[in-house]
């Protein structure tokens, strides 16, 4: 069976664990098996780990408690969707808002390194010289100040993270049920991690000088429920696109990025079998919970749509959620979308196999949003 294990050479993606707990680190190389062919990046891991050991602990003893202790003032706008439905080009937009505050690239990665000096700058800068300067799989830019989602810094002091099946594919059933169904939990370790995502919002805010938090999280897609209950006023904005692209873009994204943060292989039928449970799954579950969101709370938008009239889209947004200084962000808005105009897309083909699988197992939202097959998308015999 062949293995994803091709991988660019164009930068270096940093593991994902080196800001990590050492215990959380422990704690999943213990619960694991890792591949053989994986544990140099393993050991590099642990080696950056341990050199961002004493900054990490000096900012949790002496600077986090003053955090831990501040209000979060303004309730949270979680952007939901599932991967490759354009969460990552509406979180970059909305950003264009100067009010919007959110997780960078680097404090995804160490979440505990953000307002010590000395670590930011060495690690940082170590991270500046590493990380290629887009994503392989879709072509995004990357830099260490860019907005990115936070699930990988949940995971860091408490282990709750859906993220560690990119480390651990063969758990990503497991991981699901755990970490955003979140059953078989223990209640203790669950409280800790609600604390810790409070903690990351306010880090987040304070480190980007804005007023109100902007996420970006397609894990947080099945956990309206968990998300509502730690903030009963959040607002939601929901993005969808048609199940063939999304199945298509996932398949790809994930085949070229798992080689990079991989610790242990899995056999390329296996991740036909992940992206299809993990869209049906997680699209489930967020129509599911969907209903809880309070009125005026939640937007739904639809990918084709924001390429086609993104400013009446972002209009929309504002209004549906009673949020303030459309006018005064227009001007960035549009120069951002202007920028982005060359952005070139990737192209796909399905099987005829994966097509007929795909209407079977997820014709609840082709109805739920009215989406048929794409005319440009080719339909290969398998």
């Amino acid at each position: 069976m062949s293995q994803l294990v091709k991988k660019s050479k164009k930068g270096f993606l940093l593991p994902p664990a080196v800001g990590y707990s050492f215990h959380i680190v422990l704690g999943l190389v213990w619960k694991n098996k890792i591949s053989l062919r994986y544990y140099f990046r393993l050991l590099i891991t642990i080696f950056i780990n341990i050199i961002n050991f004493p900054f990490r602990t000096f900012e949790r003893l002496f600077i986090n408690p003053k955090y831990k202790k501040q209000d979060i003032k303004n309730p949270p706008i979680f952007i939901v969707g599932h991967w490759r439905s354009g969460t990552t080009h509406l979180h970059n937009l909305l950003c264009q808002d100067q009010k919007m505050g959110y997780t960078t690239t680097f404090q995804s990665v160490f979440p505990d390194t953000i307002f010590n000096n000395i670590g930011n700058f060495i690690f940082e800068g170590f991270a500046k010289l590493l990380i290629p300067g887009r994503r392989a799989g879709d072509n995004v830019v990357l830099d260490t100040k860019l907005p990115q989602e936070e699930e990988f810094a949940l995971g860091d002091k408490t282990p709750i993270s859906f993220y560690y099946f990119w480390m651990f594919p063969q758990k990503i059933k497991e991981y699901y049920k755990h970490f955003i169904q979140f059953k078989d939990l223990d209640s203790n370790q669950l409280e800790s991690w609600k604390s810790d995502y409070k903690l990351l919002i306010k880090k987040s805010l304070k480190n980007t000088n804005k007023n109100m938090y902007l996420s970006k999280n397609p894990p947080n897609t099945g956990r309206v429920e968990m998300l509502l209950e730690m903030f009963p006023n959040a607002k939601f904005i929901h993005i969808h696109r048609n199940p063939v692209e999304v199945f298509l873009s996932t398949h790809n994204f994930f085949s070229k990025m798992m080689p990079h943060l991989q610790l242990q292989t899995i056999p390329r039928e296996s991740l036909d079998v992940m992206v299809f449970e993990l869209y049906e799954n997680l699209m489930s579950d967020y129509l599911k919970q969907r209903e809880l969101i309070p009125k005026g709370n939640l937007v739904e938008v639809s990918f084709d749509c924001l390429q086609e009239s993104p400013m009446d889209v972002l209009n929309n947004i504002y209004k549906k959620l009673n949020l303030s200084g459309f006018e005064r962000a227009e001007i960035n808005f549009k120069t951002y979308i202007e920028s982005k105009k060359s952005y070139k897309k990737n192209t796909h083909k399905i099987s005829k196999n994966h097509l007929e699988t795909l209407k079977t197992t997820c014709k609840f939202v082709f109805e739920e949003y009215n989406y048929n097959i794409p005319e440009n998308i080719e339909i290969i015999n398998d």
